[in-house]
């Protein structure tokens, strides 16, 4: 609604515009074919800043080998390129993360249409941009025409080429600085002559296709729209942000205002040919005041439907000034046209005060009023008629006819004048409960009900009285200008309500989604939340990723079966990005809507709407191009944090690899070595060697050989632990004996430290697997044994807390740092000594964690007792066993 001072500044456009200024500056040099100059242009102007002082790095410069470019590059600091292995290929990526770590004043990153290898962090590399600036890091880049994706449909059609690679038109809207990098068709086929471009072969079957120089003059015309609708739009928020009142007459521009009278068609036609021989954007608005009937929102439909068709944008406007919106929208929009219907019939919004007052306000406009031809005009004002609603005049009548009941009763208590006022009230509440026109009736019928049972002589409409008379006529002036205030005030009410309704319901939808952590709990959450606003059958369908068939993933309410017209309609939207079915220009007997769901130029599949019995103007009402737009928008993001789980798995994957590989040359190859050389010495020393020597020989032989065996088992058991075949074969049994049996199994490592044990006296017993648990225990004893200097103490302490029994072990050895002791328990992590070092295969830790955490325990690492050495923390979880159980009853 158009509210106070139009000259306000705009507090979206406002924050619009602090928020670019907030974040770092984008620059880009625009060209309108391969080979301008836009790289070498962009490193020259990177130059001039370096000898101004300020601080500019080249992320990435796409040099193609020209001697030139690459002169100019090697006086500028360079990020090295990120190598990135892809199908067993090495590739040259740019580093955004070193980008983001060296943070100069300006970056310069080339090429912003690339795709980048599949597993770095964005898909794009206006991603990677989009990213820095919002770090606040300034960027330079450059681009040709023919990536915008708004433009690649055209660019298609001229060339015969379509780009792969396309950019969102949006990343152009925010940049602060377009440099348009321009040649003429004939200094740019020089430059293919010459080699500068391609090389000779690929030079000469270019200015054959794409270079010719028909297709180069049409690119260049493209280059300069985009630079000029975009100076347009800054031109436009500039005077939104600051409240400058336009219009500003530097561009054309048509507004184009219909209603529901039926000659909407003709004036959208009309205005087409007149921005077709302007070379000027239209748009097309309309005024909701909240009385528009269904019959005037069908004819409002069809009316925006066909100005979509022939290129306009379209708008709804809401308010009760008709003309004071219009105005006011198009000072906001920088229009220099209005164009408006004339006809002097019937007519709903544009009356003639509102054409008096668009005549008398549009100073600033150039005012375009399209004529009706005769012959329509009655087929308009018979269109134009509203139906007539008879429940609303039958209020009317019954609240007249209680009105009278009433002041009969109170005629011999009240003076005249105040039995007026229960007539008035009638009115009012008429007003406040139907509408204007069934007030305005209610204000005729009191006004003749009140002057003829009321007035002397009564039964008459005739008055005797002249201060009757005034009464009378004041009474009818404040019933019609009460009714009609009342009536405004209900119909603006109404639409505030409808509003606010549908932006609630907007939110709503928008946090479900937000909440929605992967694409299938978007698809439900969207249907569930359609489906309880609507009442209206939907699903979404895509295509199949194993045949590319169409299949419907989630539907709400009564299933309605999908014919071979449908799946075509389907298939349609999914392949041309626009909406078919039910009031689409495709397919549209179908009783489905199919609406296309698209995100970064992406179409991830459509959704579906059972439309039967509705109509086309209560589909328009709904906004689904709202909820689409949503819906496209989270299908996106959960794709991207998809790829980019997958990026992250996959890097795991192969860090792992890496680590087992490593691990398995190392903890293989050593015991091996070792058995080897002791067998073969054995074997050809035997009999050289005395019996202490052999003896040690084959201690060590045994020695690496148990060790090898432990690298074994680990492995299974964390084999077993990643694909969840562990079995947990609970028992009971008491904490001693798991502790006796693990110092059994490590006796030998514990040979050269002093082991201390305090553990607290009738510890309940444990529910556990006893094998696994005594597996936990060896390890992380194993690894302490190896942390451990000689003659140094090794502490074992059990203890019962609340419902947990702790079991803490520790060394006096280097200790763990604090940043590595959550990864201590990672598979192949290596950051110390001990099982963490030289001599360990990363795995011990990992398996006990596995293993703890199989029975519902935990554990940690921590700083040694004092700060000496380190602390493996064990909690397991304790159960009351049934003798325990038993004994408690008893006692009771």
């Amino acid at each position: 609604m158009n509210q106070g001072d139009p000259n306000r500044p705009n507090p979206d456009a406002l924050l619009k515009t602090q928020e670019r200024e907030s974040a770092g500056g984008l620059k880009i040099f625009l060209g309108a074919a391969p080979g301008v100059g836009k790289t070498y242009q962009m490193l020259q102007a990177a130059h001039e800043l370096k000898r101004q002082g300020v601080d500019v790095v080249v992320g990435v410069a796409e040099t193609h080998g020209r001697s030139d470019t690459l002169a100019l590059c090697e006086d500028l600091e360079q990020l090295p390129a990120k190598e990135v292995e892809y199908a067993g290929k090495q590739f040259r990526e740019f580093d955004l993360d070193a980008a983001l770590k060296r943070k100069p004043d300006v970056l310069l990153v080339d090429e912003l249409a690339h795709r980048n290898i599949p597993g770095t962090r964005h898909p794009r590399r206006y991603q990677d941009i989009e990213e820095l600036l919002d770090q606040g890091i300034t960027i330079w880049t450059a681009i040709n025409i023919q990536h915008l994706e708004s433009l690649s449909d055209v660019v298609a059609s001229i060339t015969g080429v379509r780009m792969r690679e396309t950019v969102p038109d949006s990343i152009l809207e925010r940049a602060r600085d377009i440099v348009l990098v321009d040649l003429t068709p004939s200094e740019l086929l020089e430059r293919l002559r010459q080699g500068k471009v391609y090389v000779p072969e690929q030079a000469r079957a270019a200015m054959d296709g794409y270079f010719s120089p028909s297709n180069l003059s049409a690119l260049r015309e493209l280059a300069v729209q985009a630079i000029a609708e975009r100076l347009d739009s800054d031109v436009r928020e500039t005077m939104q942000s600051k409240g400058i009142e336009g219009p500003w007459h530097i561009r054309s521009r048509m507004l184009v205002a219909v209603d529901g009278s039926g000659q909407g068609e003709t004036l959208v036609r009309a205005a087409r040919r007149l921005a077709e021989r302007r070379k000027a954007p239209w748009t097309v608005v309309t005024v909701d005041n909240g009385r528009a009937g269904a019959d005037e929102r069908q004819r409002l439909e069809k009316v925006f439907d066909l100005a979509t068709r022939l290129g306009a944008e379209v708008r709804t406007l809401r308010g009760y000034d008709v003309a004071g919106e219009i105005l006011a929208f198009g000072k906001e929009q920088n229009v220099t046209t209005l164009v408006l219907g004339r006809s002097h019939n019937r007519w709903w919004h544009f009356q003639k005060s509102t054409s008096r007052k668009l005549l008398k306000e549009a100073e600033a406009f150039e005012v375009t009023f399209i004529p009706v031809p005769k012959k329509q005009r009655r087929r308009l004002a018979e269109a134009a008629g509203h139906p007539v609603r008879w429940s609303d005049y039958a209020w009317a009548v019954g609240s007249v006819a209680a009105a009278t009941a009433i002041a009969m009763g109170l005629q011999n208590v009240l003076p005249l004048g105040n039995l007026s006022l229960i007539f008035l009230t009638s009115v009012l509440w008429v007003a406040s409960r139907t509408g204007i026109r069934p007030a305005l009736f209610t204000a005729a019928l009191s006004f003749l009900t009140y002057n003829f049972f009321f007035t002397e002589p009564r039964l008459t409409f005739h008055m005797a009285d002249t201060d009757e008379l005034l009464t009378v006529v004041f009474f009818l002036i404040i019933a019609v200008s009460g009714g009609n205030l009342a009536g405004r005030l209900r119909d603006q009410v109404q639409m505030l309500r409808a509003s606010n309704d549908l932006t609630d319901a907007h939110l709503q939808f928008t946090r479900r989604l937000a909440s929605a952590p992967d694409i299938t709990s978007v698809q439900t959450e969207a249907v569930e939340a359609l489906y309880a606003q609507l009442k209206l059958p939907l699903m979404i369908a895509q295509r199949s990723p194993e045949n590319d068939a169409i299949e419907v993933v989630v539907q709400g309410g009564p299933s309605h079966p999908l014919n071979d017209a449908a799946h075509s309609a389907i298939d349609w939207a999914i392949r041309n990005a626009k909406p078919s079915g039910a009031f689409s220009d495709t397919l549209n007997s179908l009783p489905w809507r199919f609406e296309p769901i698209e995100a970064d130029g992406d179409v991830y599949g459509v959704l579906g709407l059972y439309v039967d019995d509705m109509t086309a103007e209560y589909y328009r009402r709904l906004a689904i191009n709202v909820y689409v737009h949503q819906l496209g928008l989270a299908w996106f993001r959960t794709r991207l944090a998809a790829n980019l789980s997958a990026s992250r798995v996959a890097e795991e994957t192969e860090r792992l690899r890496s680590a087992l590989l490593s691990s398995i040359s190392h903890d293989l190859r050593t015991p091996l070595s070792s058995m080897i050389g002791a067998a073969s010495t054995l074997k050809s020393m035997f009999n050289r060697l005395s019996d202490e020597d052999r003896d040690s020989l084959l201690d060590a032989v045994l020695g690496e050989g148990e060790r090898l065996d432990r690298y074994i088992r680990n492995l299974l058991d964390m084999t077993k632990l990643g694909h969840g075949t562990l079995k947990i074969e609970r028992d009971w049994i008491a904490f001693t004996d798991i502790l006796s049996s693990a110092l059994r199994r490590t006796r030998n490592l514990m040979s050269k430290v002093r082991v201390e044990r305090e553990v607290e006296e009738e510890l309940p017993l444990l529910f556990v697997h006893p094998a696994l648990i005594d597996q936990a225990l060896v390890n992380v004893l194993e690894n302490a044994a190896k942390f451990a200097p000689d003659g140094s103490t090794l502490s074992i302490r059990a203890h019962r807390q609340e419902s947990e029994l702790i079991i803490a072990i520790s060394d006096e050895g280097p200790g763990i740092p604090e940043d590595q002791r959550s990864q201590v328990f990672d598979m192949f992590f290596t950051g110390g000594e001990g099982d963490r070092g030289p001599h360990g295969s990363g795995l011990g830790l990992a398996i006990c964690h596995g293993m703890v955490a199989a029975h519902g325990g935990r554990i940690q690492a921590l700083a040694g007792p004092n700060g000496i050495g380190a602390t493996i923390e064990v909690a397991l979880p304790l159960i009351e066993s049934p003798e325990q159980e038993s004994n408690r009853e008893s006692s009771e």
